[in-house]
Parts: structure tokens; C-alpha cells; sequence
């Protein structure tokens, strides 16, 4: 009776630790091949958006005609004005991508063949996932010197 009460237990002992390795690989890879958010969200007009918000908050608290009219009103200038903050958005990030753009170009013709290769391995390196961010390390001195020397570390 022991012998089987302890082969039990040995027995739920290794199946647990064998689940606990399994649950270790479990997270889903980026692929490049996956479709953008905004591509996969239908694009509606600002009149589409306000119609719907305002039938659904119509569903709830039961609008008079006009409330209704006064509502659909207010949740079309609140579209309106997320459509245009949305493009101005975009148009930031744009321009945020060419002044990146331009420095990397500064960057490379002041570097030497060596330091561009070593800069080139970090950004390789960031893309990959494995260079991790916390919000101190923006705040910690000689960060740059750190990563360089990370690079280093990984080339050897």
C-alpha cells in the first residue's frame, strides 16, 4: 500500500514538473507576416461612427427624437475631431521616421567602419526582442557605454 501511495506520488511529482517546463514555451512569436491593427479594423466615416455610438447609447438610456439629434451631434464633432487628431498622429510619426533617418545618416558618415558595425549589431540586436528597456534605464548615466559594451559581449 505504501509502495503505491509513494509510486503516486512520485508519479504526480514528475508529471507537474513536466507541465511546469511545458508552460516555460508557451508565448505565441511575432511574425512579420501578421497584418497591422489598423488594417484589420474597418475604416468608418465619422458619420458611421457617431450613428453607432449614438444607437448604442440609445439602447441603454432611451433618447428622445431630440436628444437624439442633439447627441448624434455631439458624437459627430468628438469623431470628427479624433479622425483629424488620429491623422495629425500619423503625420508626427512620419516625420519622426525621417528626422531618425537623417541622424543615422549623420551618425554614419562621422563613424568609422568599425563603430558602424558595432552600432549596426545594437539596432539588430533591438529589433530582435532581446534588448529590453525599463523606465530607469533612461535615467541611468553611461547607458550608451552599457549597450555598446552589451554588443561587444554578444560579438565575442
Amino acid at each position: 500500500m505504501k509502495k503505491a501511495l509513494s509510486l503516486a506520488v512520485l508519479f504526480a511529482g514528475i508529471s507537474l514538473a513536466t507541465f511546469a517546463q511545458e508552460e516555460k514555451g508557451t508565448r505565441r512569436p511575432i511574425t512579420k507576416d501578421r497584418k497591422p491593427r489598423m488594417e484589420k479594423k474597418i475604416q468608418r466615416t465619422p458619420e458611421e461612427i457617431a450613428k453607432l455610438k449614438m444607437e448604442h447609447l440609445d439602447k441603454y438610456l432611451k433618447f428622445t427624437d431630440a436628444q437624439r439629434s442633439e447627441v448624434y451631434a455631439i458624437q459627430l464633432e468628438q469623431a470628427i475631431q479624433a479622425v483629424a487628431h488620429r491623422e495629425e498622429m500619423k503625420n508626427l510619426h512620419d516625420k519622426k521616421r525621417e528626422d531618425i533617418k537623417d541622424s543615422r545618416e549623420k551618425m554614419s558618415e562621422i563613424l568609422t567602419t568599425e563603430q558602424k558595425e558595432l552600432l549596426k549589431k545594437s539596432y539588430a540586436q533591438r529589433h530582435k526582442g532581446n534588448f529590453k528597456r525599463t523606465k530607469r534605464d533612461f535615467r541611468k548615466r553611461g547607458m550608451i557605454e552599457k549597450k555598446m559594451t552589451d554588443a561587444e559581449n554578444v560579438e565575442s
